[in-house]
């Protein structure tokens, strides 16, 4: 009788140790930080009539400057989280149009911009290279002169970083065969938003 229990006890922490174990495992991530586009070779950053997509490039006749990049792509085009993470925000605004916001360890925050569809909610947790959206042309991206892109921002305790200092430039594409083999399709529990 008391080898029984003691298995028990035994099993009983076995579960109790994978149920906590597996909050930490979440933040794993397969690669230090993903491109959210899938692109071969350089980074597609916009430049059209309207100006350049490069982080720090000035905006509104030079009152301020980009925070981010625009990374070229197709409308309907998938946007993956760049790490493991939380989900801040899954919104929209008039600058930004609809847009996702992920809280990732180390203080980093990405953020993804004028999508056209939010396939996430606020609080849901993401893995790398789970499709949170998808490109799009909305907020102040709905000119017909503006090419159709996904502006990408990265924050480390609050403080605009230059996206393509963490993005792995040479070897995304190999990465995406590896992520799209484990998740096919992006696939993820989808909320499209309005």
């Amino acid at each position: 009788m008391k080898k029984v229990v003691l298995v028990i006890f035994c099993l009983f922490l076995i579960l109790c140790g994978f149920y906590f174990l597996k909050d930490r495992l979440f933040w794993i991530d397969k690669f230090e930080f993903l491109s959210p586009i899938d692109y071969s070779g350089d980074i597609p950053i916009r430049r059209d009539y309207y100006g350049e997509g490069n982080f720090g490039a000035k905006r509104s006749r030079g009152r301020r400057l980009h925070l981010g990049i625009d990374i070229l792509a197709e409308i309907g085009s998938p946007v993956k989280a760049a790490k493991s993470g939380i989900v801040l925000n899954a919104t929209r605004n008039h600058g930004m149009g609809k847009y996702v916001e992920i809280k990732h360890r180390s203080g980093l925050i990405t953020i993804y911009g004028h999508l056209s569809k939010i396939l996430v909610k606020k609080g849901q947790r993401v893995k790398q290279a789970e499709t949170v959206g998808e490109v799009g042309k909305t907020g102040n991206a709905r000119n017909r002169l503006i090419l159709p892109h996904l502006h990408f921002e990265v924050r480390k305790f609050g403080l605009p970083q230059d996206p393509v200092n963490y993005l792995y430039l040479s070897s995304n594409k190999d990465r995406f065969k590896l992520l799209n083999a484990l998740f096919p399709n992006g696939k993820n529990n989808t909320h499209n938003s309005q």
